[in-house]
C-alpha cells in the first residue's frame, strides 16, 4: 500500500471508531476557557501598561516577560507527569480558581495603595507557574471529548478565536484603561476566571480511554518512571527527531520577528505604521489558514507539515529580498508566514492528539512546550546578539537558507514519509 492512499484510509477509518465523548460539553468548556483567556489579554496589557507608566525601564518590561516564562520552562516538564496521574478536570479548576484568587491578593494591594513592582511582577510568576500546569491538561482534554474526526476542526476553530483575542485583548484594554483604574480593571481577570470555573464544574470529563504500548510502565509506576518513559516513547516511536527539527524552526523564525521592529526602521526605513500593518497581515493570512482549516477539517500528514514548514521559510525569504521600502513585498512574506504557521501549529497538535495515547498526552505536550519554550529566548539572545556585528539583512537571509538544511533534515533524517506510513498503519491496526 503507497503512503498517500494508507494514511488517507487511515483517517476515514476513524469515522468508524466508537469512543467515548463529550463534544458539547467540550464547546461549554471551551467558551469559557476563551472567556477567561480574553480577560486575562486585557489584564496583561493594563498591566504592562502600568509597568511602562510606573517604571518607564525596558529592563523592567524584560523582567516581567523573564518571570513568566520561567516557572513555566522549569514546572512543564513535571507538570505533563501530574497531568496524566491526576484528574485533568481537578488540575483546571485548580489552576483557575488560584489564578483568580492570587489576582484578588494584588487587586487588594491596589485598593489598600501599597502595591509595588515587585508586587506585580510575584503575581506575573504565580500565573506563569499556574499555568504551566493548565497547559498540559487544557490540550490533554481535547482528544478526550471530542471524536477523532473533528479533533482538527476543533483545533483550527481554537486558532481562529486566540487570534482575534490577541488582535481584540489589547484594544479592549486600552479602551478601558481610559475609564477605569488598574485595580478595577483586575477585576475582569477575577471574573472571568471563575466564569471558566463554572463552565468546568457543569461538564463531565470522559476517562481515559489507555491504549496497550509496548514497553509503557504501568498506572502505579513512580513519578521518576514516568517522567523518563515519555522520553522513551518518543524516540523509540519516532517522534523525537520530529519534534527537535520543528524546535529549530521555531528557533530560525520566531526571534526575527521580535528584531521585526528594528530591520523595519533600520533597514526599510519605516515606522510604526508600516510595522503594524505587516503584524496584522501576519495575523489575517493565520486567521484565514485557521478558518480553512476548520471548514475543510483536513487531515493532517506530517509530510504536509514540512510542506508548510518549507513554504514559511519562503515567506521568509520573500520578506529577506524585499526592496529597501517596497513594503508590498513584505507584506506578501507576511501573509505566507502566517498561513503557513498555522497549519504547522494545528497540524501538530492534532497529529499529537490523534496519535499518541490518551494516558501519555500531557507528558508529550508539556515536554514539546518546554522545548520550544526555553530555546526561544536564548535564540533570541543569540541573534540579537549577533545582530549587533552583522546587518540586520544578512541575517534575515541567512535564517531561510538554514531552513533549506532543516528540510532536508526533516526529509531524510527525521524521515517524514516513513512516519506518515507508520502512523498510518498503527491507526488501521487499531480499528482491527
Amino acid at each position: 500500500m503507497d503512503t498517500e492512499n494508507t494514511v488517507n484510509s487511515s483517517f476515514e477509518s476513524l469515522e468508524n471508531s466508537n469512543e467515548t465523548s463529550n463534544l458539547s460539553g467540550y464547546l461549554l468548556i471551551w467558551i469559557g476557557q476563551l472567556i477567561s483567556i480574553l480577560g486575562s489579554g486585557i489584564v496583561q496589557f493594563a498591566i504592562i501598561w502600568w509597568l511602562t507608566e510606573e517604571t518607564g525601564s525596558t529592563f523592567v518590561l524584560a523582567l516581567a516577560t523573564f518571570v513568566g516564562l520561567v516557572p513555566m520552562v522549569l514546572i512543564g516538564p513535571f507538570s505533563g507527569v501530574l497531568a496524566d496521574r491526576w484528574s485533568r478536570k481537578k488540575i483546571l479548576l485548580a489552576t483557575d480558581f488560584f489564578q483568580a484568587f492570587a489576582t484578588i491578593g494584588l487587586i487588594i494591594l491596589f485598593w489598600l495603595n501599597i502595591a509595588e513592582v515587585w508586587h506585580v511582577l510575584v503575581l506575573i510568576a504565580i500565573r506563569g507557574s499556574f499555568q504551566a500546569f493548565q497547559m498540559p491538561a487544557s490540550v490533554s482534554i481535547v482528544p478526550q471529548m471530542v471524536p477523532k474526526t473533528q479533533l482538527t476542526r476543533i483545533n483550527g476553530l481554537g486558532q481562529i478565536f486566540n487570534n482575534l483575542i490577541f488582535i481584540v485583548s489589547p484594544v479592549l484594554g486600552a479602551i478601558i484603561l481610559e475609564y477605569y483604574t488598574i485595580n478595577v480593571i483586575l477585576w475582569v481577570d477575577v471574573i472571568t476566571f471563575f466564569i471558566a470555573v463554572f463552565t468546568l464544574i457543569l461538564v463531565t470529563i470522559p476517562p481515559i480511554i489507555a491504549r496497550s504500548q509496548e514497553g509503557a510502565k504501568p498506572e502505579s509506576a513512580s513519578f521518576k518512571d514516568q517522567f523518563f518513559e515519555t522520553f522513551h516513547y518518543l524516540k523509540e516511536h519516532g517522534w523525537l527527531p520530529l519534534i527537535f527539527g520543528f524546535t529549530l524552526g521555531n528557533i530560525l523564525i520566531n526571534p526575527l520577528f521580535s528584531l521585526l521592529p528594528l530591520y523595519i526602521k533600520e533597514v526599510h526605513l519605516g515606522g510604526a505604521f508600516e510595522l503594524a500593518i505587516i503584524i496584522g497581515v501576519f495575523q489575517v493570512g493565520s486567521l484565514v489558514a485557521s478558518f480553512l482549516i476548520a471548514v475543510s477539517n483536513f487531515s493532517p500528514k506530517v509530510s504536509t507539515i514540512v510542506g508548510f514548514v518549507f513554504s514559511a521559510f519562503v515567506g521568509l525569504f520573500v520578506m529577506a529580498l524585499a526592496p529597501k521600502g517596497i513594503f508590498e513585498v513584505m507584506v506578501i512574506g507576511a501573509l505566507v508566514i502566517g498561513f503557513s504557521v498555522a497549519f504547522i501549529d494545528v497540524g501538530i497538535i492534532t497529529l499529537l492528539q490523534v496519535h499518541i495515547p490518551q494516558e501519555l498526552h500531557g507528558r508529550i505536550f508539556s515536554i514539546t512546550f518546554t522545548l520550544v519554550k526555553s530555546v526561544l529566548p536564548i535564540a533570541l539572545l543569540f541573534i540579537g546578539g549577533i545582530a549587533e556585528f552583522i546587518p540586520l539583512k544578512i541575517i534575515y537571509l541567512t535564517c531561510p537558507v538554514l531552513g533549506v538544511f532543516l528540510i532536508i533534515y526533516l526529509t531524510f533524517i527525521a524521515n517524514v514519509s516513513s512516519l506518515d506510513t507508520k502512523l498510518a498503519e498503527s491507526v488501521l491496526t487499531s480499528q482491527t
